[in-house]
């Protein structure tokens, strides 16, 4: 008797190219500066999010957005995989909300950005992500 089975394969997944996309992206910006700083605090997001959903899948959702995976983080505790992460989510997600300038991050977007901060916060975001060696 001969039996099938339906194999998925994410053959096309468009997260994955902007994914990547951004990570270059931040690392110009983190090299040579350039591109424009608020896209970047919106790159960082969203690469630090999807980091978090693909690594830890059984605890994030595609839906999950900084805010709420640092909360699912710090209400687990140390039982969390993604615990060690916490205090540098925590203030990638506190700088960059800053900036967002929506109605539902009560940022101002006539603040301007400190590039020497940002290019700071664009280390630690690529750093998370494997994107950069952890050295001193």
């Amino acid at each position: 008797m001969m039996t099938s089975e339906i194999v998925q394969f994410d053959l096309e997944d468009p997260r994955k190219a902007r994914v990547a996309s951004d990570i270059i992206d931040l690392l110009y910006f983190y090299k040579i500066g350039v591109g424009r700083p608020r896209e970047i605090v919106t790159k960082m997001r969203f690469i630090v999010e999807t980091y978090c959903t693909w690594t830890y899948p059984g605890f994030f959702g595609s839906d999950d957005t900084l805010a709420s995976i640092v909360e699912k983080i710090r209400k687990t505790g140390e039982q969390h995989p993604a615990c060690a992460l916490l205090d540098e989510l925590d203030e990638i997600h506190d700088y960059s909300r800053d900036y967002l300038g929506g109605a539902d991050t009560g940022g101002d977007v006539s603040e301007v950005l400190d590039i020497k901060e940002l290019i700071g916060f664009v280390r630690r975001t690529l750093k998370i992500v494997n994107a950069i060696p952890n050295l001193p």
